[in-house]
């Protein structure tokens, strides 16, 4: 059972939960959301729905050389606005579709608070370890945009890259080239000066998309942000402050957005 079909089945079992699959997205950076959870969460509207999506952080391991924390790591990420239930328990009998039987694993749920602050978002909830391995997480997001959410929804992440180890199967041990590529990149070539310029393009445009009602097209600067943060952050290239100053102006771009799309679904 590889990754592919690790993510067909429990797309079928969430999809029998009320979640339709929708098309997969290309990639984020860690601590980002898509365009569809982004924006489907802030709806008037209870959202749902899963989502096969490749999560980059470049700071995870040096080189790309970790199987278990690779540079790109691919996900399949469940939204979902219904309060009832728990949450956990489904992520439970989740694991069965996949021949994980709970009872002979050693499944654990660790508190985590989750930093999406880049994001002005409030989130925390849990990680799910296998025998000791990280395979996903659970979390509540609160706040969004710096908006209080009507329906807090709760993002389940399964890394079907680490499943792959949890239902027996070693998976990939090289790292790939494109991640080998990420880590030179940022560790050898990166100029923080140069990524600092832009940061603040990004956050130029970001305004400019926004000042005409685009906040799509802002919400692309925003993601982009993020992922140069990271870059900046893995390379060693920012101060404490710097870092908290370049993470509030991130936040307050998200809130341009949030408040765009609520002001356009609201007229």
């Amino acid at each position: 059972m590889d990754s592919q079909e690790i993510a067909l089945r429990l797309r079928e079992f969430w999809e029998a939960e009320g979640c339709p699959a929708i098309p997969s997205y290309g990639s984020i950076p860690a601590g980002g959301l898509t365009f569809d959870v982004f924006f489907g969460i802030l709806a008037p509207d209870p959202w749902c729905a899963c989502q096969v999506v490749s999560i980059v952080d470049p700071s995870v391991a040096l080189y790309d050389d970790d199987p278990l924390r690779p540079i790109i790591d691919s996900c399949l990420q469940v939204t979902r606005q219904d309060p009832s239930g728990d949450l956990r328990k489904r992520f439970i009998e989740s694991l069965r579709v996949l021949e994980i039987d709970p009872r002979d694993r050693d499944v654990r749920f660790v508190a985590h608070g989750y930093d999406l602050s880049h994001l002005a978002a409030r989130a925390a909830g849990w990680r799910v370890l296998i025998d000791g391995i990280e395979v996903g997480s659970l979390f509540y997001v609160r706040q969004l945009g710096g908006i209080d959410l009507k329906f807090a929804p709760i993002v389940v992440e399964y890394f079907l890259r680490r499943m792959e180890f949890a239902v027996g199967i070693e998976g990939e041990k090289m790292p790939t080239e494109r991640g080998r590529q990420i880590a030179s990149y940022v560790l050898e070539h990166a100029n923080p000066e140069r990524i600092g310029s832009f940061l603040s393009l990004h956050a130029d445009e970001c305004e400019q998309a926004l000042g005409g009602g685009l906040y799509y097209q802002a919400y692309d600067h925003v993601l982009a942000s993020v992922y140069l943060l990271s870059v900046l952050t893995a390379r060693d290239g920012l101060s404490a402050k710097e870092y908290a100053t370049r993470t509030a102006r991130i936040a307050d771009l998200a809130r341009g957005c949030a408040r765009a799309y609520v002001e356009a679904t609201d007229a």
